[in-house]
């Protein structure tokens, strides 16, 4: 028997909306979008460009949309608010990362969510972009081995266009809005949280402004690491995120962004002449051994929509067959933690053991 289509209502109709949401809504055939709201549309105008409702407020558009799902595309000081009204409403909640500022909102959300057997997950899609999903496949099989180590890198080039609205001025701006990302993939990779986290955010240029360059690691037992840089200081190429998983069989380098290129030249290692011809518009993940390589995975141009897609599905799949969703918030609260964390272990210098931070 098929399930009728579930019926999504989003707040929060800027950046995130326009570029990931509502383009990810329109590729799942059972969701519904049935109305919207942005305090800062006022005008008939504004509200005449979006293809759906959009109501003066949020009881309205809960009251006269009745939606399963609500979605939360709006500034992180509104996500407690927002999310506990929708819950109240009989909504499962489908809100952007990080889904509070702080624990102690993350714990009373879901338990709300567990009163009214909702279930509340953050869209913290990176982990359904296929270059990741492959690379996490990859983990414990006989060619990749166990994971070892983790670098990831971002050189990100500031300028008015990327600071634009009020993420731009936000003094967590790097860590809050994209490093919770990283710090959510390395959970995913390693299949368990860190002992500890040591990090370092200065401010060479502009001590009270946003946290332009983090140095972040991440140790987890055995003696396995994760080495985090994040740096948008740099005036050179924008590299959004490459990542490099060291196995003790091979190594699985992903890079993001897209291109189609042609290489040729001679390898570091053999001396060996090679040529390639690749086509990866969202991004791309390959596999080495030493200089042999082959390629595992590629995203489309879309890849924030695309992997918002895949994340939904996972939640509505969940919701008709009763089980856990992907990124809920029971599991993503560890993910807030550890971005907290790293926020207080730059502000005390010092490396903080986890496990006692966010219990």
């Amino acid at each position: 028997m098929t399930s009728l289509p579930k019926k999504i209502a989003l707040v929060g109709l800027g950046a995130a909306a326009k570029t990931i949401h509502l383009p990810a809504y329109k590729k799942l055939a059972n969701l519904e979008l049935v109305g919207g709201h942005d305090p800062a549309i006022t005008s008939t105008t504004g509200k005449n460009a979006f293809p759906f409702p959009v109501f003066e407020d949020v009881n309205t558009l809960l009251q006269q949309t009745k939606p399963d799902i609500l979605a939360i595309a709006s500034p992180t000081r509104f996500h407690y608010e927002l999310a506990e009204q929708g819950l109240k409403q009989g909504c499962h909640i489908f809100c952007e990362k990080p889904f509070t500022t702080t624990l102690d909102e993350a714990h009373q959300l879901i338990a709300l969510a567990e009163r009214q057997q909702r279930w509340i997950v953050v869209n913290n899609e990176f982990r359904f972009m296929n270059i990741y999903e492959a690379a996490k496949d990859k983990i414990g099989s006989p060619e990749f081995g166990d994971l070892l180590f983790i670098n990831a890198q971002q050189n990100f080039y500031v300028n008015e266009k990327t600071e634009a609205g009020w993420r731009g001025n936000d003094p967590q701006r790097t860590c809050k809005e994209f490093g919770i990302h990283v710090l959510d993939l390395c959970r995913y990779f390693f299949g368990e949280e860190p002992l500890q986290i040591s990090a370092r955010m200065p401010k060479p240029s502009n001590p009270a402004g946003p946290d332009y360059l983090n140095l972040i690691q991440l140790d987890f037992s055995g003696g396995r690491t994760a080495q985090i840089t994040l740096d948008r200081l740099t005036r050179g190429r924008h590299r959004y995120l490459d990542l490099r998983l060291d196995g003790t069989k091979a190594s699985i380098e992903t890079e993001f962004g897209g291109n189609v290129q042609f290489t040729a030249g001679i390898r570091g290692g053999d001396r060996k002449p090679f040529v390639d011809f690749d086509i990866s518009l969202g991004g791309k993940a390959h596999q080495y051994r030493g200089e042999k390589v082959k390629k595992i995975a590629s995203d489309p141009l879309d890849i924030f929509a695309n992997a918002t897609s895949k994340l939904l599905k996972n939640f509505i799949d969940a919701i008709d067959k009763g089980r856990v969703p992907a990124c809920s918030a029971q599991d993503n609260i560890k993910t807030l933690a550890l971005m907290l964390t790293a926020y207080a272990s730059n502000d005390q210098g010092k490396p903080i053991p986890f496990a006692e931070h966010w219990t």
